[in-house]
């Protein structure tokens, strides 16, 4: 064999071997082709954009490996970056399409402050040019690089591209707008009329984007927007644009309080357009319609019938979404009647697990009690197959249908003991937990079962922290004495087979036993003196500790718990008048405890923490050092002596946007018989001077007056004043309720030219509200309403709220009291509602209200109201504030 056929045979052979590589090998390597890129090589590369002569193709391929290494993490220093920068901007000369793009892309990276100008230049060119990929790209990249300093220079540029006939770079100016409005926002403003021209384009993205910073643009000038969104209502627009101007209008509702008018047209809108054929607009309109509070259950039935439509639907993606938007309608409970069971239950055997789970969810809040027991066991059959999201969703719903159907906790602890068997994350697990202890503390009947069905979890759990959740609950129910003695065994178990962590927490439990059960002690002293043996030093010690507790003499009067005393209190209510009429003593606790365990689950638990926020809501109001500098200050005024004693003041109400030339804010100050209105003005112009700053009111009650007006004499640029201004009410009524419009009137000064001038602010009122601070001093509602010695009023009116939910909501506003016993939650198989109320008149006179609430469709909301205080003529007030 010859030298020469030799070599050949050993080079095939190579080739050979490279062309049977792994498949993985190859997919690597097209997968990263940079893989053992080195920064300093590329550096070294970038040299070739200084050339005379570029060679398009290699700038590409340098551009693409800096950006790889970009994406890589990779940092580059001040020097190495400003040489880039530099570099890229000389790539400029060169007029490749492809090599323009990455160019941009690298501006966004390696821009310089200080060199920004030799960029802009260019991007002006590019803008300006013929090509329209170079404009579109230069729109895109603008915003980027922009400053304060050189926006006027680009403004003629950016309005000719936003006007321009071809639809991306429309677009793109749009966009640009977009991002620029973050930077300047008075500059974009300029542009309202360009922007507004390009809603009716014929293009669908010029349309979407033109909505979008039209919104930006009149951010700060609500009326106008909204009239201009009226305006659209009445045109025919692209879907994406329709979509777009829905989500305005659900904002509009939900966030501002509108005029009448306006409402009924927007809602009208919404309702006509699920009535399209574009899918995206008829979902918009129907999550619009289910956040509207202020529909009836009866003016949402076609949204509700056009999204069960769907549900039939061959695409996923529409099925879905509208079960999102079923599951969005019922977290409201008045709104569950409009679904029936029936038209959910096809979905749960789904084969999309999302659909399934979802439609689970649903079922779970819309199910009546007799089927409960059915749907729950249907459900652990796909339980299994769901997402941990979904698992832990499902038993937030659980977790709903506990609190709503207490009667069905035997259904309801079955299925949470299954959950501990299926395979879920721990946050599963310990939500399952959580519902368990819900499930005993706030259903007595089912307490016993619950706390055995976690003891028995605990038997086979392996993951520790779940352990520890389930004796810390194990822990406070024997402290409680309401622990079945039949989990000692269980708990004792743990001491053999757990680590030290949940040995010691497990001689917490049985030492809690050990106190509180005396008569399990022997066994108990024998377990935890064992216990005392062991080798961790925590676990010794806190069995030490509760044998040495279980021999030291008991206290003789122990301190009561607070379920005793909420039994004692309901025992006095029961029993008042044969306690009265009786000489034995009073307060026999066996008496009182033997009650309490016959009334088991009727008697009403004290609610802590909410008597200690209000107590600190009065605390905080006592103290409040702004109202006691008022208070002084008008007590000291020889103006405003004579009104006497300051009682509450209001917080202070805008009456101008924040973007006028002058600011103008009001607070109410009130006293026994008169308000005093002090308006703060603030002159934010450069070189005028206000004078002779007066105000003229418009009052539109004749029960409240104008009586005195302290003006000010002058405002200087950039500083504020105030305007005091007196009216006295009808000293026969206690409330008064009054619209107030207001004009400033004063002298300018400006540059030595004077002239008279007036500023018109927004109207404000004077609500019933204003008079009371919402305050509830005492533990029961219905105790203090008997000790309350004063005369009821009471009365009945028909009311124009759309459901229940509405007229708490609006009632507890119209008034500005404080809501008791948690009576603003609905219970929807009630017939009618009792709300509540309880608040103090200019801080010195207590009232409470109650109001029944009823509703049907035929009839509507009919109201009856009672009232009670300490001054009979503010009870009939308070009452008449409906009429």
């Amino acid at each position: 064999m010859s030298t020469l056929q030799y070599v050949r045979e050993i080079i095939s052979k190579q080739i050979s071997t490279l062309s049977n590589q792994s498949g993985e090998d190859k997919k690597a390597l097209e997968s990263e082709p940079y893989h053992n890129l080195q920064k300093s090589s590329v550096l070294l590369e970038s040299r070739c954009f200084n050339d005379p002569q570029l060679q398009d193709k290699k700038c590409r391929q340098i551009l693409s490996k800096l950006i790889y290494l970009i994406n890589q993490g990779e940092k580059f220093n001040d020097q190495e970056s400003l040489s880039l920068f530099f570099g890229i901007t000389k790539l400029f000369s060169s007029n490749n399409v492809d090599l323009r793009r990455m160019i941009y892309l690298m501006i966004k990276e390696f821009k310089d402050e200080n060199s920004m100008y030799v960029v802009i230049s260019c991007l002006a060119k590019d803008i300006t040019s013929k090509n329209d990929l170079f404009r579109i790209n230069a729109l895109r990249t603008l915003p980027y690089v922009l400053d304060q300093s050189n926006l006027v220079q680009l403004d003629r540029y950016l309005k000719n591209a936003i006007l321009e006939k071809s639809q991306p770079i429309s677009s793109a100016a749009l966009i640009a707008g977009l991002q620029i409005f973050r930077i300047s926002p008075d500059f974009i403003r300029k542009w309202t009329n360009e922007v507004a021209d390009r809603l009716n384009s014929k293009y669908p993205q010029n349309s979407f984007h033109a909505l979008l910073l039209l919104h930006e643009i009149k951010s700060n000038d609500k009326v106008t927007f909204t009239k201009i969104l009226t305006g659209l209502t009445k045109e025919t627009l692209v879907p994406i644009a329709n979509m777009q101007v829905i989500r305005f209008i659900r904002e509009i509702l939900n966030t501002d309080e509108l005029d009448q008018q306006y409402e009924k047209l927007f809602i009208e809108y919404l309702q006509r357009q699920i009535h399209k054929s574009q899918e995206i607009v008829i979902f918009e309109a129907c999550k619009a319609l289910c956040d509207l509070k202020s529909l009836s259950n009866k003016d949402l039935q076609p949204m509700v019938q056009i999204v069960t439509v769907f549900l039939q639907s061959s695409n996923v993606i529409n099925k879905f979404v509208a079960l999102k938007i079923l599951n969005r309608l019922i977290s409201n409970p008045i709104r569950r009647s409009l679904i029936t069971p029936q038209q959910i239950e096809p979905l749960i055997q789904d084969s999309n697990k999302s659909l399934s789970s979802l439609a689970v969810s649903i079922l779970l809040k819309v199910c009546q009690e007799t089927n409960i027991e059915r749907l729950l066991n249907q459900i652990y059959e796909y339980l299994n197959d769901m997402s941990d999201e979904f698992k832990i969703d499902v038993l937030r719903s659980v977790k709903a249908l506990a609190k709503n159907s207490p009667a069905k906790w035997k259904p309801i602890i079955s299925f949470l003991q299954q959950t501990f068997k299926c395979e879920a994350s721990q946050e599963f697990k310990k939500y399952s937990i959580e519902i368990f202890e819900f499930i005993i503390h706030e259903i007595p009947e089912a307490r016993e079962n619950a706390i055995m069905a976690l003891a028995d979890y605990i038997e086979d759990c392996q993951q520790s922290a779940l352990q520890l959740s389930v004796l810390s609950i194990l822990n406070r129910e024997a402290s409680k004495k309401q622990c079945p003695t039949r989990v000692i065994r269980i708990v004792n178990n743990r001491l053999h087979l757990e680590d030290a962590e949940i040995r010691a927490a497990a001689v917490g439990v049985l030492g809690k036993f050990l106190l509180n059960y005396p008569n399990e002690k022997a066994s108990l002293l024998e377990l935890l003196q064992a216990a005392a043996q062991d080798p961790d030093e925590e676990v010794r010690n806190r069995s030490r500790f509760y044998v040495s507790e279980s021999a030291a003499p008991k206290e003789e009067n122990p301190p009561l718990s607070i379920e005793e005393l909420d039994a004692i209190e309901a025992y006095l209510q029961q029993n008042i008048q044969e306690i009265q009429q009786s000489n034995e003593e009073v307060l026999q606790l066996d008496k009182i405890l033997a009650y309490a365990e016959q009334n088991k689950g009727k008697i009403k638990k004290t609610e802590v923490l909410q008597e200690l926020v209000e107590e600190e809501l009065i605390q905080t109001h006592e103290s409040e050092s702004g109202f006691e500098t008022y208070k002084k200050l008008f007590k000291e005024s020889t103006i405003f002596c004579d009104y006497g004693v300051l009682r509450k003041s209001s917080r202070a109400q805008n009456l101008t946007d924040s973007k006028c030339e002058y600011l103008v804010t009001v607070v109410k100050h009130f006293f026994d018989n008169h308000i005093i209105l002090e308006y703060k003005v603030k002159n934010t112009l450069d070189n005028v001077t206000l004078t002779d700053v007066s105000l003229e009111l418009t009052i539109k009650n004749v029960n409240l007056q104008f009586e005195r007006i302290v003006p000010a004499k002058s405002i200087q640029p950039q500083c504020a004043s105030n305007i005091l201004v007196g009216l006295q009410f009808n000293p026969n009524l206690r409330l008064v309720s009054s619209n107030i419009q207001s004009i400033l009137t004063f002298t300018v000064n400006e540059n030595s030219t004077t002239y008279q001038d007036e500023y018109q602010t927004e109207d404000f009122i004077i609500t019933y509200s204003d008079f009371f601070l919402p305050i509830q001093w005492f533990k029961k509602f219905q105790t203090e309403w008997e000790s309350l010695k004063s005369q009821e009023m009471s009365a009945t009116y028909q009311l124009d709220y759309k459901n229940t939910d509405i007229a708490i909501k609006e009632l507890v506003k119209h008034f500005g009291f404080q809501v008791c016993d948690n009576s603003d939650q609905i219970q929807p198989q009630n017939k009618f509602h009792t709300l509540l109320l309880s608040g103090k008149y200019l801080d010195a006179k207590n009232a409470l209200v109650i109001c029944q609430i009823g509703f049907q469709q035929n009839i509507g909301c009919v109201l009856k109201i009672k009232c009670k205080s300490e001054d009979d003529n503010l009870s009939t007030n308070i009452v008449e504030t409906l009429g």
